[in-house]
Parts: C-alpha cells; sequence; structure tokens
C-alpha cells in the first residue's frame, strides 16, 4: 500500500501516494481508471437529474472508491429540499454499491444526523474536511462516523486541534482537498498535534484505510 493516503482531495501531487480525488463534475474521467470519488455536491446541483444518470454509469468501477462528496450546506444558495432529496439519493446508491460515503457539511449537522436516522448508510460514513469542535466530534464518532482532517489543522482556532488530538486512532483521515499543500505536509502536522511519531499515523491510517474501503 502506499505509504500516504488522501482520503479526498482537488491537486495531484507526486511522491508514495494513495490519492482520491473527488469529482463533482467530468464524472467521465472515473473511466480512465483515475482513482476517485464521484458524487453530486450540494453546490452543484443545477443538472443533478442528469449527473445522476452518469454518475450511475460509473460508480460500479472498481477505481471508483466512494460515493461523495454529498451532504448539506446551510450557506450554498441550493435550494434546501433539494439537498436533502439528493443527499438521500446518494446514502441509496451507497447502500446499493456498498461503497463509503464521503460527506461535506456546513452548519448542519443536527439535520445531517436527522436524514441518517430516517435513511440509515449502511456503509461507513466520513466527514471530510472536518473543522469543528472537539465536543461535536466526539458525538459524531458516538454516531459510528469518521472524521478527516486537513487545512483545518494550519489555522488559528483551536478546535480541529484538540479535536483530532483526542479522536479516537481508528476513526480519522486525512486529505488535502483543495489546499496546494502535499499530503506529507498534513501528516507531519497530524503527528505533532497527537504528540507521536509520523510513522505511527502512516501504520494507523494504512490500517482504518483497509477497515472503510476494503471489507
Amino acid at each position: 500500500m502506499s505509504r500516504y493516503i488522501n482520503i479526498h482531495a482537488h491537486h495531484e501531487f507526486p511522491g508514495d501516494n494513495l490519492t482520491i480525488f473527488c469529482l463533482y463534475d467530468q464524472f467521465e474521467r472515473a473511466a480512465t481508471g483515475l482513482t476517485c470519488s464521484l458524487g453530486l455536491h450540494p453546490w452543484y446541483l443545477a443538472n443533478a437529474t442528469a449527473d445522476s444518470e452518469t454518475i450511475r454509469k460509473y460508480i460500479s468501477l472498481p477505481n471508483v472508491l466512494a460515493v461523495g462528496e454529498t451532504g448539506l450546506d446551510k450557506l450554498a444558495e441550493t435550494d434546501w429540499e433539494w439537498q436533502i432529496k439528493w443527499l438521500i439519493w446518494q446514502i441509496d446508491l451507497a447502500n446499493m454499491v456498498d461503497k463509503p460515503l464521503i460527506i461535506h457539511c456546513v452548519k448542519a449537522y443536527e439535520d445531517l444526523l436527522a436524514v441518517f436516522k430516517a435513511h440509515p448508510p449502511k456503509v461507513p460514513v466520513i466527514i471530510h474536511g472536518f473543522n469543528k469542535k472537539r465536543e461535536l466530534a466526539q458525538q459524531l464518532v458516538q454516531h459510528g462516523l469518521y472524521l478527516s482532517f486537513g487545512k483545518a489543522l494550519f489555522q488559528s482556532h483551536a478546535g480541529p486541534l484538540e479535536a483530532l488530538a483526542h479522536i479516537p486512532a481508528d476513526r480519522f483521515f486525512l486529505e488535502t482537498d483543495d489546499a496546494a499543500m502535499p499530503i506529507t505536509d498534513v501528516y507531519a502536522k497530524a503527528a505533532k498535534i497527537r504528540k507521536t511519531g509520523e510513522d505511527e499515523i502512516i501504520l494507523q491510517l494504512q490500517k482504518n484505510f483497509q477497515n472503510v474501503f476494503a471489507r
């Protein structure tokens, strides 16, 4: 397995990395063998009906590792009920193809958990780009979710740092998302926050990856 695992990215960096590229459009790129996830992002749902058919076409390819990113965003201009409709559709899709679900959530965690209660995911769920406080992280982990940390670890607020410092080792991933930094920088930062060696982080996330994506 690759040394570094980048669970969610929009940029490619050289090195011994396994990177899951998030595709919210140009879904046909999945046919090239790109390691990726496919999803209807809550910002980009104007063509969701047509895009959903394209996603169905490619979602079962072995190089497509997850459904997403999907989710809920109260700051988006997209109609709220439309967001919920397509989140539910993607929960059902992930359950059908038995692939993990990658979630984008902004100011909507209670709403997200309510949707999950009514439409339970039967697959692992990863909240990507987690940047909130330790207390919310604990609540989400108690609901069986995984959290992925990235650029928020380099910002001034302490919430995500404390969340990463205390999250169980088997419940987190690391990512770059849209940041112009290599995943190695995120691993180095995570090792400092968790007060452990970088090799320990590498081995733990390889194990987490196997548990979530190679069930």
